[in-house]
């Protein structure tokens, strides 16, 4: 870093960015730094000149966040020099609270709060303030956070709630394939962890478990699975090694754990017990520790919930063999098949699936061992249907065992029906028809019509219309079941859904409650057969069509402003660029403004903002583009802030047809399909935008004229 020098936010940014392999957005930077997207932002042109500087470059992907591009070698060049660079060291305030949380659950001792400050280099009123906060994390482990004056800081709760706690500090803080790497990157003829990911793995675990003794489990562990002859699946062998790996440096520590004795008892009589026990001897001599016989069930624990487990389980006074898990598989499988419609009962995959999955965790559950699903958050937020249909059926099992399923488990049971539902080729589907709806009906709307083709095959776009001229008779004739808007729709006699044009989750969530409101409806569409075009009219609407391109064609604009700092700004440079008289632009000035009040369009990912109006300011279709010389920040859909480049101009007259409409949303259709023509047109290169334009409407007109 010599000769220049950066703030401590800047190298808070850097350390971040350098210990991802991935992109990360500007709001988990902005989060975990405990700051505004804003002020993250105004600090990337330093942190790229920063990587510049050193060897590295920086991607920015508008939408998805930001990534180091470099080697793995010049990333951890970069860490070094800035773990080398003097001054002081700062933490986030969730940093601190894991850092406090760590000590907390390592120290027998009270721990005096001077000795937080010292270390985290804040006030003793922030690290007061820092264990408020943690006081609901211990609670929810079913610790309790003692303070007490003159003494300090401690911890009370059992060892077993102790070691959970703990485990749950380390996945809360380094996913799984971090985990893995870790803990196999001392063998040779395994995948070797990213340098990267090790240093992040390191600074997350926050020291709760010894690098070196990770190494020597992980030999002891495979010597098991090799003269046992059966391999743990990923998930088992990092989960046992954590265990074993804690149980060492607590029971050095002098901690000691206890587990019910007839429990105990019925753990010897399994030949899993034999496994831990010789396990344990081989830890015992590696490591000079002794492992007490309560220590050897709970690895015995671990075993047993970590294989599929072919021999008969023992749920409260229940005893479960293969043919009563065949038995409540098929129970999950005839429940999904009511909630979905959709018959799975001949999909021996899936009886397997759950047969095996079953077994090892209703072994678990009975346990008490934790059950952790790495997706579990990912399909929380994309399946909400699909986890509503698994909770129903993890019922069944429920009732059978009287053990509650949480949520992880629940989410592995979506997952085996999500992908037999997939494959499943024997629904008759309902089909939804739906009239796609915008405040003009050309650009928003296709850009919404595009996606939802893309997201969903139970949904047929009839139609796509203007809010304006919405018609009873059209949506009864079309057999309508209800409407997808970009804008707010009153007084409709169809269910309306509001969406944003992109599409984003909670958008997806929207229509999945629509559909699940009238799925119970007995939904009803005639078979109408389409009436062969006439050739005349057929002649007439293909003039028509060629009208629009024309028009679209001659009035082509593509533009660059100097700086700008607002939309309005940007509205105004647009109403100024179809150079008619003042007059007219103040009139196309408000149209564009009232449109763009109704909901701005920034098209997330692409660095560009749509603006659209029809009106009576234009007697014509207009296609056009204003590049910006310098980025302009705005909020999109999500309210997140984005980086735009370019404005997408489209109008129309007020009294286009249908037809007219249909050409030029085609083309704001091909802004998201067509990479090339975006990219012209950021570029400012006119001609070559004139080109792609050219083809995108000649492929419309082709694809009409062979309809």
């Amino acid at each position: 870093m010599k000769g220049y020098k950066i703030n401590l936010r800047i190298k808070n940014i850097l350390q971040i960015i350098c210990n991802e392999s991935e992109y990360v957005t500007i709001s988990s930077i902005a989060k975990e730094l405990d700051v505004s997207g804003r002020t993250v932002l105004r600090e990337i042109t330093e942190v790229e000149k920063f990587l510049e500087l050193n060897g590295a470059g920086l991607d920015r992907k508008t939408g998805v966040g930001i990534k180091v591009i470099g080697t793995l070698k010049e990333k951890q060049s970069i860490i070094n020099l800035l773990n080398g660079e003097k001054g002081e060291t700062f933490y986030s305030p969730q940093e601190r609270r894991n850092i406090i949380i760590s000590e907390l659950l390592q120290n027998q001792e009270p721990v005096k709060l001077y000795n937080f400050t010292r270390t985290l280099k804040v006030t003793e009123a922030t690290i007061s303030n820092d264990l408020e906060k943690t006081d609901w994390w211990f609670k929810k482990h079913n610790l309790k956070l003692i303070r007490k004056q003159g003494l300090g800081v401690y911890l009370e709760g059992r060892e077993d709630h102790i070691r959970k706690a703990m485990v749950s500090l380390i996945y809360e803080n380094t996913n799984e394939s971090q985990l893995l790497g870790l803990i196999r990157q001392n063998l040779e003829n395994s995948v070797v962890a990213d340098q990267d990911i090790e240093v992040s793995s390191r600074n997350r675990l926050l020291n709760l478990i010894d690098n070196e003794t990770i190494k020597k489990i992980e030999v002891l562990v495979e010597t098991m699975e090799r003269e046992r002859n059966y391999k743990l699946v990923d998930s088992a062998f990092v989960g046992l090694i954590v265990h074993i790996a804690l149980a060492i440096e607590r029971v050095k520590k002098g901690d000691k754990i206890t587990i019910n004795h007839e429990f105990l008892e019925e753990l010897k009589t399994s030949s899993e017990y034999l496994i831990a026990s010789n396990l344990s001897v081989n830890i015992s001599k590696c490591f000079g520790v002794e492992i007490p016989e309560d220590e050897i069930g709970y690895i015995t624990m671990h075993i047993k919930g970590s294989k599929n487990y072919k021999d008969k389980y023992k749920a409260g006074n229940k005893i479960i063999g293969s043919f009563e898990l065949i038995k409540l598989s098929k129970e999950v499988i005839k429940i999904a098949e009511i909630e979905t419609g959709r018959f799975l009962g001949n999909n021996g995959n899936l009886v397997n699936g759950l047969v095996n999955h079953l077994g090892t965790a209703i072994t678990r559950l009975k346990m008490n061992l934790d059950i952790r699903n790495p997706l579990l958050e990912e399909i929380k937020a994309n399946y909400t249907d699909l986890m509503r249909i698994s909770t129903k059926c993890a019922e069944v099992v429920e009732n059978h065992i009287g053990i509650k399923m949480p949520e992880a488990e629940i989410a592995f049971i979506a997952m085996h029906l999500g992908a037999a539902i997939e494959n499943s080729q024997t629904l008759i589907k309902n089909i939804y028809k739906v009239a796609i709806a915008c405040a003009t009906g050309m650009g928003t709307s296709r850009l919404l019509a595009t996606r939802i083709e893309s997201e969903y095959d139970n949904i047929q776009i009839v139609d796509i219309i203007s809010t304006i001229h919405i018609e009873e008779s059209f949506l009864r004739e079309k057999e309508i079941d209800f409407i997808i808007s970009t804008v707010n729709i009153d007084k409709c006699f169809k269910p309306v859904v509001r969406v944003n044009p992109l599409l984003f989750q909670e958008d997806k969530d929207k229509i999945a409650k629509q559909i699940k409101d009238i799925k119970n409806t007995n939904i009803i569409h005639s078979n109408k057969k389409i009436m062969n075009i006439k050739f005349k009219d057929k002649l007439i609407t293909l003039n028509i069509y060629s009208e629009a391109i024309i028009q679209i064609l001659d009035n082509f604009f593509l533009i660059e402003i100097p700086e700008i700092s607002t939309i309005d700004e940007l509205i105004i440079e647009a109403s100024r660029a179809i150079k008619q008289e003042i007059e007219i632009e103040e009139q196309l000035r408000i149209a564009l403004k009232s449109r763009e009040e109704k909901g701005n369009i920034v098209v997330t990912g692409h660095e560009m903002i749509l603006l659209h109006c029809r009106t009576d300011a234009v007697q014509k279709l207009y296609f056009g583009a204003i590049k910006l010389s310098k980025e302009l920040e705005c909020l999109n859909g999500e309210n997140e802030i984005e980086i735009i480049k370019l404005g997408i101009i489209m109008l129309a007259p007020e009294d286009c047809s249908s037809l007219q409409i249909e050409v030029i949303g085609y083309v704001s259709k091909m802004l998201i399909e067509r990479i090339d023509f975006v990219k012209y047109l950021k570029a400012g290169e006119s001609g070559y935008a004139f080109n792609e334009l050219n083809d995108i409407l000649k492929e419309f007109y082709k694809q009409k004229v062979n309809n």
